[in-house]
C-alpha cells in the first residue's frame, strides 16, 4: 500500500468518524425523562385499572345472563312437569308462547323424557344434548349450551341455550330449553371495553401533558443550576442563583453560591498575590499550598540589579503622587522586559529592581538573557528620555549590575511571612556591581564576559576590592550584543513601546 492510498484511507476514516460523532444522540433533557417515566407509570396504572374494570364488567354481565337463563329454565321446567305427564299440549303451548313474549328470550322449547319436541316457540339449537340420569331441580341441574345462528347477510350471532330437567316427585319426566342471545352480552362488553379504552387514551393524554408540565417545573431549578455552572466555567465568578427554596434544591443552591463566592475570593487572592510577586512564583506557590515552605535548593542562575541614579534628588522635586507614578511606570516596563527574556522579578527595593533568570524555569542561556534584558532596559530608558526632554520632565537613567553563579533559591522567612527569593555570594556581588556602575552603564565581571564571548562585547573597567573576598574583581562595561540577537532586541523594544501606547489610551479613557 503506497503513501497516497494510506492518506486517502485516513481521510475517509476521519470523515466517517466525524459523521458518526454527529450521529451520536444528544443529551436527553431531564424534563423529558421525568415526563416519560411519570406518563408510563400513569398509563400502566390506568391500563391495569381498565383491564380490571373490564374483566369485572364481563364477569358481571356473564353472571347476570346465566342467572336469568337458569331462572327462566327452572321456572319453565317447574310449570311444565305436570302438563308433560298429562300430555296437555295446549297448556304446554301456552307456557312456551308466554315465555317467548319476553324480549330477552329468543326461544323456548319443551321435550318429553325421550327428547321428543312437545312445544316450541322462537329459536332452538339444531342439536340438543339433554342431561341424563336423575337430576335434582334447581340451578345445579341446569346445563348451558352455546351455539351460533347464521343469518344471510349478517354476521353469526352467538346464542346460549339453558337446558333444565322437568321432574315430578324427583323423577325426570322431560326437559325444557330456554334460548337467550349471548351477542347482546358480547356487544355490551365490547362497548364497555371501548369506553374504557377511550377513557384510558384521554387520561393518558391529560396525564402526559400534566407530567410534562410538572417535570418542567421540577427540572427548572436544575436548568438554572446548569446555566450558573456554565457561567462559572466561562469565568463569570460573580454568578449567583437568586432563588429561595426550603427543600434539597435550596440547600444545593446555597452550596453552589458558597462555592462560587469561594472561587471568586480565591481568584481575587490569586490576582492580588500575583501583583506582589512574580506570576511564575505565584503559580508555583499556589500549586503547593500544602508545602508553602519549599525546600531551598542550590542553583546556577543570573541576577540583575537595575537602579535609578539620582532618584533621591529627583524625588525631592516631585510630589509623592508623581514619584509613585514614575516608579510604577518604569517598574512596569522592567517587569515586561524581564518576562520577554524568561526572567522573573524577585523584588522591588525602593527605586531598585532585582531580576533573576534561570530560577523557576530551566534556562541554559540565562546569563545571555539577563544581559539582553539589561540592554533592552537601557534602550527603552533612552527612548523614553527623549519624550521626557521634549515635555520638560526630568530624565530617568539606570545603572545595572549583573552576575551569574551558584545561589540558594526558595521560600525564605518565618511562618508568618515568607518571600520567594535567591540568596548567596553571587547575589551580593551583583548588588555591589550595580552600585559601582555609572548612569546608563551595565557592569559584569570578567568570568561572565569570558562565558558569553563572543556573543557580547564589553570594555574593561577597574578592579574592585570586595569585602569578604581575598582577590579583587575585574569588572567590564557591556557595550552591545551580537548582531544575531539584535532583531529580537528591536522586536522586544517595539513590543514595550506599543504596550505603553495601549496603556496610555486606557488611562485616557478611564480619566475621561
Amino acid at each position: 500500500m503506497n503513501t497516497k492510498t494510506r492518506a486517502t484511507l485516513r481521510r475517509i476514516a476521519g470523515g466517517l468518524q466525524v459523521r458518526l460523532t454527529g450521529l451520536r444522540p444528544r443529551r436527553v433533557p431531564i424534563a423529558f425523562k421525568l415526563a416519560l417515566v411519570m406518563t408510563l407509570l400513569l398509563v400502566l396504572g390506568m391500563t391495569s385499572l381498565g383491564l380490571f374494570i373490564a374483566d369485572n364488567q364481563n364477569r358481571l354481565l356473564r353472571t347476570q345472563l346465566h342467572d336469568f337463563g337458569n331462572t327462566m329454565a327452572l321456572q319453565l321446567a317447574k310449570l311444565a312437569s305436570e302438563p308433560i305427564l298429562s300430555e296437555n299440549s295446549l297448556n304446554l303451548r301456552m307456557l312456551t308462547t308466554n315465555l317467548g313474549q319476553d324480549e330477552k328470550v329468543l326461544g323456548a322449547g319443551i321435550y318429553d323424557h325421550d327428547g321428543q319436541l312437545l312445544s316450541v316457540t322462537g329459536l332452538q339449537p339444531d342439536a340438543i344434548h339433554f342431561p341424563s340420569g336423575h337430576l335434582p331441580s334447581g340451578p345445579a341441574g341446569v346445563v348451558s349450551q352455546p351455539w351460533f345462528q347464521q343469518a344471510q347477510g349478517k354476521p353469526p350471532e352467538r346464542m346460549l341455550s339453558f337446558i333444565a330437567p322437568a321432574t315430578y316427585q324427583d323423577v325426570r319426566v322431560g326437559s325444557v330449553v330456554v334460548t337467550l342471545s349471548a351477542s347482546q352480552m358480547d356487544q355490551a362488553a365490547r362497548r364497555a371495553r371501548e369506553a374504557i379504552v377511550y377513557a384510558i387514551l384521554a387520561m393518558t393524554l391529560l396525564a402526559s401533558l400534566l407530567a410534562y408540565w410538572l417535570s418542567r417545573r421540577l427540572s427548572l431549578p436544575i436548568h438554572h443550576l446548569m446555566e450558573a455552572t456554565e457561567a462559572i466555567g466561562r469565568g463569570d465568578l460573580a454568578t449567583r442563583i437568586d432563588q429561595q427554596r426550603n427543600d434539597e434544591l435550596g440547600y444545593l443552591f446555597e452550596g453552589f453560591n458558597n462555592m462560587a463566592a469561594g472561587l471568586l475570593k480565591k481568584s481575587q487572592v490569586e490576582r492580588v498575590f500575583s501583583r506582589y510577586v512574580s506570576k511564575s512564583v505565584a503559580d508555583k506557590v499556589l500549586a503547593n499550598l500544602d508545602e508553602v515552605r519549599l525546600v531551598d535548593r542550590p542553583i546556577e542562575a543570573t541576577v540583575l540589579f537595575a537602579d535609578i541614579t539620582g532618584f533621591t534628588a529627583m524625588s525631592e522635586k516631585l510630589q509623592p503622587s508623581q514619584v509613585s507614578e514614575l516608579l510604577n511606570e518604569y517598574f512596569s516596563y522592567i517587569s515586561r522586559a524581564c518576562s520577554l527574556y524568561g526572567g522573573v522579578v524577585d523584588k522591588f527595593i525602593g527605586d531598585c529592581a532585582m531580576l533573576v533568570f534561570g530560577v523557576l524555569e530551566d534556562d541554559s542561556d540565562h546569563a545571555f538573557n539577563a544581559v539582553s534584558c539589561a540592554i533592552l532596559i537601557q534602550q527603552l530608558a533612552a527612548t523614553l528620555n527623549k519624550q521626557r526632554r521634549a515635555s520638560g520632565r526630568p530624565e530617568v537613567h539606570f545603572r545595572i549590575g549583573i552576575n551569574s553563579g551558584a545561589m540558594l533559591a526558595g521560600n525564605l522567612g518565618s511562618d508568618d511571612r515568607m518571600e520567594y527569593t535567591v540568596v548567596g555570594d553571587a547575589v551580593n556581588l551583583a548588588s555591589r556591581l550595580c552600585s559601582e556602575a555609572e548612569p546608563e552603564q551595565i557592569i559584569i565581571r570578567k568570568q561572565l564576559l569570558t562565558m558569553l564571548e563572543p556573543r557580547i562585547s564589553a570594555q574593561a573597567g577597574q578592579t574592585l576590592s570586595i569585602r569578604g573576598k581575598s582577590s579583587p574583581v575585574q569588572i567590564y562595561s557591556v557595550q552591545g550584543i551580537h548582531a544575531e540577537a539584535v532583531p529580537r532586541l528591536q522586536t522586544n523594544l517595539k513590543t514595550l513601546l506599543d504596550g505603553r501606547e495601549a496603556d496610555d489610551k486606557k488611562r485616557a479613557v478611564y480619566h475621561a
